[in-house]
């Protein structure tokens, strides 16, 4: 009887171990009922110049929110920066220091020497030749990698 008693012990906590992973399987698995968890780059067949003039063009009947009726607002400017622009751009303003002195506890404080130098680096690597030369640089990069995940 008590071999019989530790047999039906085991079937049952074997038993209860197999609900218990079906029940849990489907949290291993993703959520797949909202698409794929992994991050994949998105691509768009909108031109950069159609962005540009929906943008204008919901600006010029944008609601004027803090504005007065006799205080007109200024013209609406739409960056035109690349990718790799502004890519380059994130590079300079994290290898001058600046990254470091904005994100710490206290933020960004222009009245010390540290930020100060950090903000000087930055716009010395931003006027030099270098920044155009890292802007190629990651448009070839990007061309390259846009034309491997490209179907053909």
């Amino acid at each position: 009887m008590n071999k019989q008693a530790s047999t039906t012990r085991l079937l049952g906590t074997a038993t209860l171990a197999a609900l218990l992973g079906v029940i849990a399987a489907p949290s291993f698995a993703g959520n797949y009922a909202e698409g794929d968890p992994r991050p994949v780059p998105l691509t768009s067949s909108t031109t950069r110049s159609a962005v540009t003039a929906d943008a204008v063009q919901w600006l010029k009947t944008a609601p004027t929110q803090g504005y007065t009726s006799g205080y007109q607002q200024g013209a609406v400017a739409v960056s035109a920066n690349t990718r790799a622009a502004v890519a380059a751009d994130t590079r300079l303003w994290i290898q001058s220091g600046l990254a470091a002195q904005q994100s710490g506890e206290a933020g960004a404080d222009m009245t010390k020497p540290g930020y100060r130098q950090a903000a000087a680096e930055y716009t010395k690597l931003r006027a030099s030749p270098a920044y155009g030369a890292l802007v190629d640089q990651l448009k070839n990069q990007q061309a390259a990698a846009q034309s491997q995940t490209q179907v053909r």
